[in-house]
């Protein structure tokens, strides 16, 4: 019984990524076959400029690597709106496609830039015509992992904060101490009312 159970997980997860016939033998997953595949992430592809100038940038984007820089940009975000007023959306876009670029691209080896390092960097990049076209050269597919992964740790907040009340509390002082626009729909968003 648990032979058919296994057999079939495995026929409705290979349907998945498929409706051709499964001519691929079974294999098993090794260690090796892991390590093989996280080299993927040591690949870089070069964005050239007709001055000669180049930089490089990651052509998979590392998870755990994602993961270090969403932490640095949900730092940078809620430092800019303990200082500043109220972050525009636009903006916050422009800050999350900036720390991209630090954190997947060799233009510079060091992440651990303080809040007002950043600030004046990020102030000299949007202005810069060629951070944009570094941008232009991720993987769509890449960028678009970093958002999934957002609205991922997002959605698991969100279900933990329904059954918690402390943790409600402490967002919704969050939300109304953090300058934003909109505050009431954003609670209501968070938190669904009972």
């Amino acid at each position: 019984m648990a032979t058919k159970t296994t057999k079939t997980a495995k026929t409705s997860a290979s349907s998945k990524k498929s409706t051709k016939p499964n001519k691929v033998k079974d294999t098993k997953l090794t260690l090796d076959n892991l390590v093989q595949d996280a080299d993927k992430y040591d690949k870089l592809h070069r964005v050239s400029f007709e001055d000669g100038r180049y930089t490089e940038v990651h052509a998979c984007f590392r998870p755990t690597r994602i993961d270090d820089m969403l932490v640095h940009f949900s730092e940078f975000i809620t430092e800019y709106n303990r200082r500043f007023s109220e972050l525009k959306e636009n903006r916050l876009m422009d800050y999350l496609s900036l720390h991209i670029l630090l954190f997947f691209s060799t233009l510079t080896e060091r992440t651990d830039y303080s809040f007002e390092e950043k600030i004046d960097i990020f102030h000299k990049m949007l202005d810069s015509e060629l951070a944009e076209t570094i941008f232009e050269h991720f993987d769509k597919t890449e960028i678009q992992k970093i958002y999934s992964r957002i609205w991922k740790k997002f959605s698991m907040y969100e279900e933990l904060v329904q059954d918690n009340k402390e943790l409600q509390s402490e967002l919704l002082d969050y939300i109304e101490n953090a300058n934003l626009k909109n505050t009431d729909v954003i609670k209501n968003v968070l938190i669904k009312n009972n």
